[in-house]
């Protein structure tokens, strides 16, 4: 199982090519990827790896599928949308819609630090958000049953923004939904994280999409009024406020805060299941009626301008990361290509040569043509042919060296010299082969052959008597077998 530290850019999983990595979290690890086709086609996406602590756990796993097996029905403009799920050499992995963007939590925690989160930004980043949970509780199965579904772990963590104002929610890895495989061994177990918590989440007990609304609730409290509404000192602390307190009245501590936003924020904070907004749809719409009709409505183009003057400098490092590191995977593959390019050329074509005097295999100039001997490298020599060996060929008689003779029998051998020869125990007389191999008989057949190329040749040329040539070859004895039916017209 691979993490962070284990992958580097320009690997490979499925078909998607690693390029940056983006996060790592308490279930998985995320990275920016490219996804190629066909004539230049390229995508980016965010491919999401198990982390490989939690790969001996079977729970875990079951979550992480059924994250992708519920989440990618979810098709919405405000919730990331899920494309793929693979495995390879025991990686479980996702591949989902990759967002130029950041959390909600970086971009709220370092407004803070600047002028503020502007209470209209947060408004349409919270109705946004709104939109997208409604479409997932809302989800049905192939019959339109539904199937209950509930994010559970609504966080300004999981709540992203673009640099477009685009507004998208992410990880349903802890989603409770009919029939889900995970949560049948996790019965009283609680998932989420606390300070964003509903009560009735908190005690264990049973819940519904009206734990969605519940945290975020909490959220819009914390973005309007820069105060968390039930924060304490450890988490144990944190949710007795969440089961036992009220939340305090923005206008307590923020004189100027608007009545009927107020009104929004408390509802959805209501401890009552029963007394809290019933679907995000009419939390959403409330908010709607909470602007004041004077005041101009907030565009994605205003949430993109806030996004990008309080975190602009952030997403630069990290599109130049990923420009970079998309140039160096272009060089990776470019290099491959004209690598194997090269290998495949003809060596004449790139001004190389093969290796002078080499040849792969040759028949020795001593051999017996009713013996086949296993060689390997033979190496061509320019040495005047009186200085070569004769080719012995047993009944046939010496071979006539005269100097003055055209052509001699060594130099129809094709003036190849070889190693020395093999002690006669590497010697295989020349039999009737294998049906599996009939490399000795076609060796054999080849030298026999070319020997009596070679005295033709020889008699051709040479001006002595005719009784100075050796006997035909076809006086050869016959073995078990000859390549004389080979060498039949």
């Amino acid at each position: 199982m691979r993490t962070l530290g284990e992958i580097k850019p320009g690997q490979t999983i499925g078909r998607y090519e690693f390029l940056i990595p983006i996060a790592e979290g308490g279930m998985a690890s995320v990275w920016a990827a490219r996804m190629k086709g066909t004539r230049g086609f390229q995508k980016t996406l965010a491919v999401k790896m198990m982390l490989s602590s939690l790969s001996d756990n079977p729970q875990f796993e079951q979550m992480f599928l059924d994250e992708a097996r519920i989440a990618s029905r979810i098709h919405h403009p405000n919730v990331v949308e899920i494309f793929d799920l693979g495995e390879e050499n025991d990686v479980l992995f996702i591949a989902m819609e990759y967002i130029d963007g950041e959390p909600l939590s970086t971009i709220f925690r370092t407004a803070q630090k600047k002028q503020g989160m502007p209470i209209h930004v947060a408004l349409r980043i919270i109705s946004d958000a709104c939109a997208g949970l409604h479409a997932a509780h809302e989800l049905a199965d192939e019959s339109g049953s539904p199937l209950g579904l509930v994010h559970r772990d609504v966080s300004p963590q999981n709540i992203l923004v673009s640099y477009d104002g685009a507004v998208k929610i992410v990880d349903f890895g802890v989603a409770l939904a009919e029939g889900r495989s995970s949560d049948k061994t996790s019965a009283g177990t609680v998932k989420g994280k606390a300070p964003y918590m509903s009560p009735e989440q908190a005690l264990g007990k049973a819940i519904d999409r009206r734990t969605d609304i519940f945290a975020l609730g909490i959220v819009l409290y914390h973005l309007t009024t820069g105060r968390h509404p039930f924060r304490a000192d450890n988490d144990i602390l944190t949710l007795h406020n969440i089961i036992e307190n009220d939340p305090p009245r923005p206008s307590s501590f923020i004189p100027t805060y608007p009545k009927p936003l107020e009104s929004v924020v408390l509802k959805a904070l209501e401890k009552n299941p029963d007394k809290r907004f019933q679907t995000m749809e009419e939390f959403e719409v409330a908010l709607e009626r909470a602007v004041p009709p004077t005041q101009a409505r907030t565009r994605s183009s205003d949430v993109a301008r806030f996004v990008r003057e309080t975190v602009g400098e952030r997403g630069e490092k990290r599109r130049d990361a990923l420009r970079n590191a998309v140039r160096l995977a272009d060089e990776r593959l470019q290099n491959e290509l004209d690598t194997a390019k090269l290998v495949a050329r003809p060596m004449a074509e790139i001004g190389l040569t093969a290796p002078t005097g080499i040849v792969p295999l040759s028949i020795r100039s001593n051999l017996h043509p009713n013996v086949i001997e296993r060689t390997s490298m033979s190496r061509v020599v320019t040495a005047p042919t009186a200085a070569l060996p004769s080719f012995p060929i047993g009944d046939l008689g010496p071979v006539s060296e005269n100097p003055s003779s055209s052509l001699s029998a060594t130099s129809a051998i094709g003036m190849v010299a070889s190693t020395p020869p093999p002690p006669p125990s590497a010697a295989i007389p020349l039999t009737r082969p294998a049906p599996s191999s009939k490399l000795p008989l076609i060796l054999g057949a080849a030298a026999i052959a070319l020997v009596a190329g070679g005295v033709a040749l020889f008699a051709s040329s040479s001006q002595t008597t005719p009784t100075s040539l050796p006997t035909p070859l076809t006086a050869l004895p016959a073995t078990s077998t000859t390549a004389s039916a080979l060498a039949e017209p």
